[in-house]
């Protein structure tokens, strides 16, 4: 059954995290705007799309009771696709069909890319407000999909440039065996060895794992300067974790986007396991946007409040979208909505460093302007993210 309704208040986050599956033909009437949403409650990606749900509704909200977009309520429809890619596809196809005028990709990267054809088919906007993965805006299939940015090789420039700042040239990885973080791994890698760190260690875990001993038993005879693990968080990036503080201590650690942004998995960690973790984040507390946005969760109260990046990132592709509606004069024309999308250009949002501004382009489908999107941050020995990290930050 398809869940559909004007958001107001509450209502919407359990509409935006509910699993749906069907349709009902409603389509999109005259006075709404219809937002289709792939979603993950169930799979890998579930871990953070309520963050990104959250500031989704949020948006949504004051956009509805401004009286809408040109006079027309937000309307959403979503739908669970778990992370699995082999019904990501008919998931998108099934949303457009119930009437989305814009496709949300609200799950894993890989689900994004596996969505490619289906937004180039049917003409339509579709965005990964959350997604890393340059795979998603390169050929073929790219014409419609754009994500905020940056990329997992952004990252990757980034991890480099810092750990060639701390001095670190020897770099062991483990990593989730799974179709999102392998392809981001083979980006980040590239840039890393590019910039002449040397990997002596690749190591894969599987997402189910109870035990990951054999994998940090030979990452320590590679006698490496620095661990870097890539990992949708969760309880595979607690296991990881845990296990290399109590194998290698002081070794230096570096991790993705997912484990700054999970409160639940801070949780997870064995007490002080986290402390000097450096990872990939977007929140500067100097940005000013930033910490309008934080006023605004704090306001909202209830479950998935607590500031992450994902929040603003959900918070801004909402405003995106409107911006795009609006100069296209209502969302009917597909085409229309796409080509203003792309002409957005110096959107100040409400996460990275407080220059860092979005661009889009027709052959620019990554936002970001530069690396300072990027906010290179550390836990603390209490295992939470509350300072950056003093040897390097990106600028743009």
């Amino acid at each position: 059954m398809k869940r559909t309704t004007t958001l107001t208040g509450l209502a919407v986050a359990s509409l935006l995290l509910s699993a749906c599956s069907g349709a009902d033909g409603g389509g999109a009437s005259d006075d709404e705007i219809v937002l289709g949403i792939v979603t993950d409650t169930s799979g890998g990606a579930s871990a953070y799309a309520p963050y990104t749900a959250v500031g989704m509704e949020i948006a949504i909200d004051e956009i509805n009771e401004a009286g809408g977009i040109d006079g027309k309520l937000v309307r959403v429809i979503t739908k669970n696709d778990g992370s699995d890619t082999t019904q990501t596809p008919t998931i998108a196809r099934r949303l457009i069909d119930d009437g989305a005028q814009v496709l949300i990709l609200n799950s894993g990267s890989a689900s994004a890319i596996a969505s490619k054809v289906v937004c180039v088919e049917e003409d339509i906007l579709c965005v990964a407000p959350t997604n890393l993965s340059a795979s998603i805006v390169e050929a073929p299939d790219n014409e419609n999909i754009y994500i905020l940015g940056p990329t997992s090789a952004g990252i990757g420039e980034a991890f480099a440039q810092g750990m060639n700042a701390a001095g670190y040239k020897k770099l062991a990885v483990i990593a989730d065996d799974v179709a999102t973080i392998q392809d981001y791994a083979s980006a980040m890698m590239a840039q890393l060895e590019e910039a002449g760190i040397e990997p002596v260690a690749l190591e894969k875990v599987a997402t189910d794992a109870s035990d990951a001993s054999a994998q940090i038993a030979r990452i320590k005879d590679a006698d490496p300067d620095v661990v870097l693990v890539m990992s949708l968080g969760g309880q595979t990036e607690a296991l990881i974790q845990n296990g290399l503080f109590q194998a290698m201590p002081d070794m230096p650690r570096f991790s993705l986007a997912s484990i700054g942004n999970q409160p639940e998995t801070w949780d997870l960690a064995t007490a002080g396991a986290l402390e000097g973790v450096v990872f990939a984040g977007s929140i500067d507390t100097t940005n000013k946007r930033t910490t309008e946005f934080e006023k605004l969760l704090t306001t909202r109260g209830g479950n998935n409040s607590e500031l992450t990046a994902y929040g603003p990132q959900g918070y801004d592709v909402i405003k995106l979208i409107e911006q795009a509606i609006t100069a296209a004069d209502g969302a009917e024309d597909r085409e229309a909505v796409q080509k203003a999308f792309e002409s957005i250009s110096d959107y100040k949002p409400h996460y990275g460093q407080d220059e860092y501004t979005i661009s889009f382009g027709a052959d620019k489908h990554v936002g970001a302007d530069g690396s300072c999107g990027l906010v290179l941050a550390q836990f603390d020995a209490q295992d939470r993210p509350t300072k950056t990290w003093p040897e390097f930050q990106p600028t743009c």
